[in-house]
């Protein structure tokens, strides 16, 4: 294999690659911002060579035609593509995000609910073997059950709102408990998307 140092003085040597990726920082996020921006400037040439095989009925590339192509990767071209690339890179990374704390909260959900449900499903059938079957004895058990379902829906009820605290669910349990705004917002309104964004 050619080292750097004797590629780099070939004569139709093409930096962008070290340009991209190799000048950015190993451990930075700008190296696999780089390497995406690389891949999108690789695959930008193979359309270009396959477009230019088509027109010319020829199955190679002259390497001064490859030359001139590379003029276009000058400084501004890519810096747009290091900018499409960053881009790419954070929406990847908010719909990751999102989609892993939808898949947390389902989990603490569920193993919340079931550990509660099972603990006071237990303090229950316990305390109904040590009671009598008293008319006073099954008020108090049909309360106590009522308060525990009640407490578990108050705890489903924050979970809820601070996984969605933009939903309108969201809101209303934070106007219930914070005492904050809450305000009815219709389907398609922009605020749903961007609270800080003011609306026409």
């Amino acid at each position: 294999m050619v080292s750097q140092a004797n590629t780099t003085s070939h004569p139709h040597y093409n930096p962008i690659f070290e340009r991209l990726v190799i000048d950015s920082s190993e451990d930075s996020k700008y190296r696999l911002i780089g390497m995406l921006a690389y891949a999108d400037y690789k695959l930008e040439k193979y359309q270009w060579k396959e477009q230019y095989r088509q027109v010319h009925g020829d199955s190679s590339v002259p390497p001064e035609v490859v030359a001139n192509f590379l003029l276009n990767y000058h400084d501004a071209k890519l810096k747009k593509l290091l900018s499409d690339a960053e881009a790419t890179f954070l929406s990847f990374a908010e719909h990751y995000a999102e989609r892993r704390i939808d898949d947390l909260y389902d989990e603490l959900k569920d193993d919340t609910v079931a550990k509660t449900v099972k603990s006071e499903s237990e303090a229950i059938q316990h305390t109904i073997g040590l009671n009598s079957d008293s008319w006073g004895s099954a008020i108090l058990k049909g309360a106590l059950g009522s308060a525990l379902f009640a407490v578990m829906v108050f705890v489903f009820s924050v979970l809820f709102s601070v996984a969605k605290p933009s939903s309108n669910y969201g809101k209303l349990i934070q106007f219930i408990i914070g005492g904050e705004e809450y305000v009815i917002l219709p389907m398609n309104d922009c605020r749903l998307v961007d609270s800080k964004k003011t609306c026409p």
